[in-house]
């Protein structure tokens, strides 16, 4: 886990306070509706459709996660949707690209552990501990998947 994850969550303050806003913000582009397909499909679906198809194919698989830079996660989600969600954060929508460059990838990672989509009915329902995945990638706890 690269240090720009800890250093950007660092503008938010305190850890647990950074892993519980991060992780609302989180939870929101997996749950929450705004005319877009929802869920952890949803969210492959943005990026895909945003010309990441091949960084979302390495999150998802069993190697190496690809990187996605601040400026890619501006190509995916509006200026207000960024602005909306730093704000509720506590930060600005540049910090908060910073952020979500890392935590997204690490959150598709985790959410499909066996290199592949979970089938629709099964990945309904099934929110991953997002404060706590977040704790660890802030603790650098967690590295990439084996293969």
């Amino acid at each position: 886990m690269s240090g720009l994850l800890g250093q950007v969550m660092g503008m938010l303050g305190g850890q647990g306070g950074q892993a519980s806003a991060l992780s609302g913000v989180l939870q929101q582009l997996l749950v929450a509706g705004d005319g877009q397909q929802t869920g952890l499909a949803g969210l492959v679906t943005r990026f895909q459709s945003a010309g990441f198809g091949q960084q979302v194919e390495s999150w998802i698989g069993t190697g190496s996660n690809m990187p996605l830079s601040p400026d890619q996660v501006g190509q995916v989600f509006s200026a207000d949707q960024l602005r909306d969600w730093a704000a509720r954060a506590g930060t600005t929508p540049e910090a908060l690209q910073g952020v979500l460059a890392q935590a997204i990838q690490h959150v598709v990672d985790h959410m499909t552990p066996q290199g592949q989509m979970p089938a629709q009915g099964q990945a309904q329902g099934q929110m991953p501990d997002l404060a706590g995945l977040l704790g660890k990638l802030l603790g650098g706890g967690e590295g990439p998947r084996a293969a």
